[in-house]
């Protein structure tokens, strides 16, 4: 392990989080026990690159590496005209516009509006390029990971996820100490193996991704560009 990759942030949806059981007991921990690092896990439900700026700016901490993982929901397409209420920072009122928010995508979906009006992503991959740029820049001048997205169960959705994917290369491309994590190709080779629904890793599949990126953590060292 580098010497100096002793505290890690790791940012992201609810594959960073750990769904179900797993919640904390995801990637960034079994990183830290591998690497005998310190890990902070912001990792948040249905959380978009929009909540990760946020978070970042406010609750980095004393990292020395930072882990960045988003595109699950940023890259997933709802209603053309629907509202996005932040799940960070969140309080009461945001709660109850979700659930509204909710309720409204449902019932233009079962009107079929959404074939009608159109879809968008969640988020759009220009914006989704620009935050992920704020939070490698807020990380800089520390070692920067970002982690591809894993494909879904639901097939539909990987075009989008594999297009979302593919800005990673640009933005490592502009940083001397930020490095993609490449897991797509893995886990679409492996689907009925990582997986305990249709979206969510199992175990053994926080247990790939943890060795994948402390494996890529060891190999270039925190302030080293060999390897990439």
């Amino acid at each position: 392990m580098p010497p100096m990759v002793t505290k890690i942030t790791a940012v992201g949806d609810c594959n960073t989080l750990g769904a179900s059981e797993l919640e904390y007991n995801s990637y960034p921990e079994r990183i830290g026990a591998q690497l005998g690092a310190d890990i902070v896990n912001l990792g948040h439900t249905m959380a978009t690159s929009r909540e990760g700026v946020l978070k970042l700016q406010n609750l980095l901490g004393e990292a020395d590496c930072v882990i960045i993982q988003f595109g699950l929901v940023d890259s997933y397409s709802t209603f053309r005209y629907s509202p996005y209420v932040l799940y960070y920072p969140d309080n009461p009122l945001r709660k109850q516009l979700r659930s509204l928010t909710k309720k409204f995508k449902k019932t233009c979906r079962r009107l079929g509006l959404n074939r009608l009006l159109g879809e968008v992503n969640v988020v759009d991959s220009g914006e989704y390029e620009s935050n992920l740029r704020k939070m490698v820049e807020i990380a800089q001048p520390r070692l920067t990971m970002l982690l591809e997205t894993i494909p879904n169960h639901q097939r539909q959705r990987n075009t989008e996820i594999q297009r979302y994917n593919s800005i990673l290369d640009d933005i490592c491309a502009d940083y001397d100490n930020c490095f993609k994590v490449e897991l797509y190709t893995y886990f679409e080779h492996n689907m009925d193996l990582f997986y305990q629904d249709l979206t969510h890793c199992n175990s053994a599949g926080y247990e790939y991704i943890a060795t994948a990126v402390a494996q890529k953590i060891a190999e270039i060292g925190p302030k080293s560009k060999e390897g990439k």
